[in-house]
């Protein structure tokens, strides 16, 4: 498929929430390279990220406090 054929796509922002259509940026889902920088910004500062959904007890060791005793659980 072209892709150069492809009709444009209304698309909205997830940082700042403007409006544009697909054809209007090379960094999409974003409209500007601005925006992109600073969504990038919100994962490197842990400001954002994927929600963790597992069993209690199931810390993954980085996340784990040293200093607490060990649960026999």
């Amino acid at each position: 498929m072209d892709v150069s054929k492809m009709k444009p796509i209304p698309m909205t922002c997830p940082t700042c929430g403007r409006k544009f259509l697909s054809d209007e940026t090379p960094t999409p889902p974003f409209c500007t390279s601005r925006c992109q920088l600073i969504d990038l910004g919100r994962w490197f500062n842990e400001e954002i990220g994927v929600p963790y959904e597992g069993e209690p007890g199931d810390t993954p060791v980085e996340y784990r406090d040293e200093t607490l005793p060990e649960s026999d659980a």
